[in-house]
């Protein structure tokens, strides 16, 4: 059981007021730790984490697999994956699938 420091104003002209600190507000916030790279890479794997990190901009399944080092198949795969977890949208122009992050995919890629 931790204590609390509370201090109580009931100076005039001020409203009573009690002042206590936050439960769960501290430094512990901010963490000084692994990269996003390496955040995702323990959630999703190596490769959605790098398919997630590499889609700032949207991007054929072909140029996926190019950024990522793996096969078009591979990268097709990866990237149903996240489709069906909300983190990648796919749209078709013409003969070529352009994948984009969602805002979800984006919160992810934030990791810091």
């Amino acid at each position: 059981m931790s204590t609390s420091i509370c201090s109580v104003l009931t100076e005039s002209p001020a409203q009573p007021t009690i002042f206590y600190p936050a439960l769960g507000v501290s430094e512990t916030w901010y963490k000084d730790g692994p990269d996003a790279l390496d955040a995702l890479t323990a959630l999703l794997g190596q490769a959605r984490a790098h398919l997630i990190l590499e889609l700032q901009q949207p991007l054929t399944t072909s140029e996926c697999a190019a950024l990522t080092g793996i096969a078009s198949s591979t990268a097709s795969h990866h990237l149903s994956v996240l489709r069906h977890a909300d983190l990648v949208r796919s749209r078709r122009e013409g003969v070529r699938v352009l994948h984009t992050r969602t805002p979800l995919g984006e919160a992810l890629a934030e990791i810091q």
